[in-house]
């Protein structure tokens, strides 16, 4: 399980190649590595450096605790060490972690406002957010001289004050989209996404057009340079750097990259990006090597793709099976990979003794915060043992929103299935306890439960999910597993189990 303490991995060679998709042993052996290295959603994570080890943290959305910190040694091996937000002040989105003469920072916003907290190190203990009073989404932080500036979508830079905890100097204007070609089909110019580092003599500024949905082609990452830190910026020749040219290609809408560099000089990016026919998994975490060119330039190399085997950063380092979710609950608290909708209340819940206990919240799903965790991989079960007290309805789902979920539900009229669109078909064996499972086999779902000392059923209703996801329903959110709890009493889960494939 995950724990906020310790995370334990199965990172057996065969584990990993099978959870990796063409990727085989002997690539492993030879130093490479395949995408996405963060299966499932994980959008906008963009990494630093610290000494030779990697952090990172991404968009949390609509989920609590948010902005999960992630560690790495070797930039494709990733596992969550710390939360920055335990409770929920607004989807987050987009943040920006950075370290600043020993401080580290992540600027991010909640609610269209943009907040920072800070800490003395990357796994904290990280401070109250701080609102920075601005309307503005996607920030990004640098600093030359003594002065600290704040970018943003739309081509914005504010000036802040030493701090860095507050604006010294209203956003203004200081650059213009990319003239994107009209061969190109976007969903919109939409300017966002910028980070910026230095490199020699230069500041290089990496930003997002085209929007970050929409066709498989509207993704892209773009560059530019300056000499100082507030501009002007020169756009790159070699514009777009990164971009989806074929709507039949596996990664689709590539874009939001950061650079960062490894400690013997290596250069990589990452960038997010829906898989083709699996956008229910939300945006993936791809990682793509950089070179530089003898203008000053940076690129990816010629011949190495996204879709491709491609070297590790580290020297010696193996890609390893990446996170799962799988829980006994036996851990001291809620594991990292766990997140609240729109909530987090630790008077609700009780995690200990191999139980989770959540107390039951409102009429159904429309108003009992799910419980979630994002996976990737195109076709898996997971499983979870359930009891429930009288009054109490509880259930193991895929949640995209409380609007839209299926699952498998236990409650006072007995056992049922909610399809997509929320209807319970029928109800089937009265029972307070029950093992559930839901198998998602490339986006066909299936049912099951046992009664105690009993046998697995099959329920007769299945569901179809691939339009659960952000061009049908919007709010750039995942399907993910859940359980949940409400009416009346509390629900009890043990043993929730994740696995690939299907049985």
């Amino acid at each position: 399980m995950w724990s906020r303490r310790q995370f334990v991995t199965n990172s057996l060679l065969a584990s990993a190649v099978a959870t990796v998709p063409g990727w085989t042993a002997a690539e492993a052996q030879a130093g490479a590595y395949r995408n996405p290295i963060m299966g499932g959603d994980h959008p906008d994570g963009s990494p630093i450096r610290v000494g030779s080890e990697f952090y990172l943290t991404h968009s949390s959305f609509d989920y609590a605790p948010g902005l999960i910190v992630w560690h790495s040694k070797d930039l494709v091996n990733w596992r969550p060490v710390a939360t920055a937000l335990p409770g929920f002040i607004g989807s987050v989105y987009a943040p920006y972690l950075c370290e600043y003469e020993g401080r580290f920072y992540i600027y991010f916003p909640a609610a269209n406002r943009l907040h920072v907290v800070y800490a003395p190190h990357p796994t904290g203990p990280w401070s109250e957010p701080v609102d920075l009073g601005i309307s503005a989404i996607d920030p990004c932080h640098i600093a030359e001289d003594g002065r600290r500036f704040l970018y943003m979508a739309g081509g914005q830079m504010a000036e802040l004050t030493a701090d860095g905890l507050s604006v010294k100097v209203a956003p203004r204007v200081v650059f213009e989209p990319w003239p994107v070609p009209s061969t190109i089909r976007m969903e919109c110019t939409c300017l966002e996404a910028p980070k910026i580092f230095k490199r020699g003599e230069y500041f290089y500024l990496t930003v997002a057009e085209g929007g970050t949905a929409g066709p498989a082609t509207s993704h892209m990452v773009l560059s530019a340079r300056s000499r100082h830190a507030d501009g002007p910026w020169e756009w790159s020749p070699g514009n777009p750097i990164v971009h989806t040219t074929d709507r039949h290609a596996r990664w689709m809408s590539v874009g939001h990259g950061r650079l960062v560099d490894t400690a013997d000089g290596r250069w990589y990016m990452t960038v997010h990006s829906y898989e083709n026919g699996y956008r229910t998994l939300g945006r993936q975490l791809l990682l793509l090597p950089v070179e530089w060119t003898a203008g000053g330039w940076f690129r990816v190399p010629a011949g190495m793709t996204a879709d491709g085997a491609l070297p590790m950063p580290v020297a010696g380092a193996r890609q390893e099976a990446f996170a799962d979710p799988s829980d006994d609950f036996r851990g001291p608290g809620l594991g990292l990979q766990w997140g609240f909708w729109h909530e987090y209340d630790p008077k609700r819940f009780a995690v200990g003794d191999g139980k989770l206990v959540l107390a039951a919240k409102g009429k159904g799903l429309e108003d009992s915060p799910a419980l979630t965790t994002a996976v990737g991989g195109h076709s898996y079960m997971v499983e979870v043992d359930v009891e429930a007290e009288p009054g109490c309805e509880a259930g193991l789902l895929l949640f995209y929103d409380p609007e839209h979920a299926t699952g498998i539900l236990l409650g006072p009229e007995g056992i049922g299935v909610r399809l997509a669109n929320g209807y319970v078909p029928g109800r089937l064996a009265k029972a307070t306890r029950a093992t559930l499972r839901v198998v998602n086999d490339e986006q066909e779902v299936d049912f099951y439960y046992r009664l105690p000392g009993g046998e697995w059923t099959r329920c007769s209703s299945s569901a179809e999910v691939s339009g659960m996801q952000h061009n049908v329903l919007g709010a750039f959110l995942d399907l993910r597993p859940a359980v949940y709890a409400s009416g009346t009493g509390k629900a009890t889960f043990r043993g929730f189990r994740y696995r690939l494939g299907v049985v």
